[in-house]
């Protein structure tokens, strides 16, 4: 892995560009990029919302937290964004603390880290996770004083469960892993990718 000379850099690429290498983080956001221009407005991230069938107030409450909380931090200016906009080539610098680690601080996916938080907090043999699996490794990632980070991983993980909302309670290793990349947001809401994600 290469990380960035300066740590506060965009990572590797200049956005998202669907026909060239993207990190995960880039996929995993990019659902919500409509045109393509590497900038997810509100009205973006609400429409993608609905796509994936959260409804009206769990995608306007979505919207507003996501943008509220990580705009700044994308936007790279010591100046908030008026529009609460986010940039995604800028994604990796709105990673929190007290989440899974499987993403990198540059946004690549930790493939090795991802099935060892697995292991560590599902049953044998390890290819679902339920809804108290998922609290415990909730709790179990928490860093100290951290609240920000501990908010950002209850809401991101409940969104999840309610996003695939399993029918025998039981969410498929495969499509938490396609989460992370973006691939189950393309998937639930029937959308085709721009280009390679």
């Amino acid at each position: 892995m290469v990380a960035p000379k300066d740590a506060v850099a965009s990572a590797p690429g200049t956005g998202f560009d669907p026909e060239r290498k993207n990190t995960p983080m880039q996929g995993h956001v990019a659902y919500f990029d409509r045109d393509g221009d590497g900038i997810i407005w509100p009205i973006d991230t609400y429409r993608g919302m609905r796509d994936i069938k959260f409804g009206i107030a769990l995608s306007l409450l979505a919207m507003v937290l996501i943008h509220a909380g990580l705009s700044y931090m994308t936007m790279g200016s010591w100046i908030p964004d008026p529009f609460f906009r986010l940039k995604i080539k800028d994604m990796h610098r709105a990673k929190h603390g007290s989440d899974s680690e499987a993403y990198t601080q540059i946004g690549e996916f930790d493939d090795a880290r991802f099935n060892y938080m697995f292991n560590m907090y599902t049953k044998k043999p390890h290819t679902h996770m339920t809804f108290k699996e998922m609290a415990r490794m909730i709790h179990g990632n928490m860093d100290p004083w951290d609240f920000f980070g501990w908010t950002a991983a209850c809401l991101e993980w409940l969104a999840t469960y309610i996003m695939l909302w399993p029918a025998d309670g039981r969410m498929p290793k495969e499509e938490l892993k396609g989460v992370y990349n973006g691939s189950t947001f393309y998937m639930l809401s029937g959308r085709k990718p721009m280009g390679k994600v």
